[in-house]
């Protein structure tokens, strides 16, 4: 591992050279010392052959792609960090590039600025990485098998919401709102036991699907065109669809499809109405519209919390399910409170 930061050594490994030349170049004038590879063999002799620090690959290259790069990396050495590039149509491949320990990734287009975080963000990993291995190792404790394997889910789930999150500049943090006010909800109605993990992996990443969306349009200042309200309409669709393609992501893609539907059948993507909603999702639509009317966004300011659960308890029976929004706010007088249920968040690794 680098002394400083400054010493890191980076490889950059795309079939284009003109992405190669221009990643290497931005990262050289920052200090960093970069290596290149044309191609994911060159990749791999210089990931056996170099002492590394952090791999940036592009997911889709000829003969030998980036989840061959990502294995051969995890493979060598854990801790080792890799950046997964990769274009929003390969959101699905990203995903799996997650399951195989990838610890980050970058949605092209990107612009340097967000290659520069992301690098500085996978060195501070390396580093309580390394650090944790260290002690490890002077005090012969050894974590067991179950939780290291629920330590790795978390920080493939915590590299996923981050990615979401990094795309609007007004969300940090939304995710974990989401996430806690539907517990709490699930608490409430007493469903906290069966529907805690898949409900909290669902509010966590129900809106995966805007990893779809172009970043212009998240982020416009000013009204919506018909064609860009179609597209963001289309991420709920996108969503089911990446989470059902890993098996470890599928119990949330309900959540992630249904929760802008409506229980008067108004909602999009498909009209469902009622129960036909899940459960989860009917819970999420609450939780994810009181944390998007608290925040900030482009277009308004944050709406006070009284007019946000006046507009909620408003929208009983006609948006949000009846009993659904009396747990809601029986949750919210009581500070979201988790105990109750005798469920407890899980805590996803600081990604930077």
């Amino acid at each position: 591992m680098a002394e400083s930061e400054s010493d890191a050594r980076i490889l950059v490994v795309d079939d284009e050279p003109a992405i190669t030349g221009a990643l290497a170049r931005k990262l050289k004038r920052e200090g960093f010392d970069c290596l290149t590879a044309s191609s994911g063999e060159e990749a791999l002799e210089l990931v056996s052959s170099k002492e590394l620090d952090v791999v940036i690959t592009d997911v889709r290259m000829p003969d030998v792609d980036g989840l061959d790069v990502l294995k051969g990396v995890k493979g060598r050495d854990p801790a080792i960090q890799v950046i997964m590039m990769t274009a929003y149509t390969d959101i699905g491949y990203a995903v799996e590039a997650l399951r195989h320990k990838a610890d980050d990734y970058l949605l092209k287009p990107f612009n340097m600025a967000e290659l520069s975080h992301c690098v500085r963000r996978s060195l501070e990993h390396r580093r309580l990485l390394l650090a944790n291995r260290a002690y490890m190792a002077v005090s012969g404790g050894k974590a067991g098998e179950a939780e290291q394997r629920n330590s790795g889910f978390l920080q493939a789930i915590a590299a996923l919401a981050t990615a979401i999150e990094s795309r609007d500049l007004h969300t940090r943090g939304h995710l974990a709102g989401v996430a806690r006010y539907a517990l709490a909800t699930a608490s409430e109605l007493g469903l906290a036991e069966n529907l805690g993990p898949s409900l909290w992996l669902g509010a966590i990443l129900h809106d995966v699907g805007m990893l779809t969306v172009p970043e212009s349009i998240i982020n416009k200042r000013g009204p919506l065109t018909p064609e860009e309200w179609a597209a963001v309409h289309q991420h709920p669709v996108a969503g089911g669809a990446i989470l059902r393609t890993t098996s470890y992501l599928r119990p949330a893609h309900g959540i992630a499809g249904e929760h802008h539907e409506r229980v008067d059948g108004s909602g999009y993507p498909a009209g469902l109405a009622g129960d036909e909603i899940s459960l989860e999702a009917r819970i999420v639509a609450i939780s994810d519209a009181f944390a998007a009317m608290r925040s900030r966004r482009a277009h308004r300011p944050a709406i006070g919390e009284a007019e946000t659960l006046s507009i909620i308890e408003g929208g009983a029976g006609v948006q949000f399910d009846e009993e659904c929004v009396r747990a809601f706010l029986s949750a919210q007088r009581k500070g979201f409170p988790l105990e109750e249920g005798g469920l407890e968040i899980p805590e996803l690794p600081s990604s930077g």
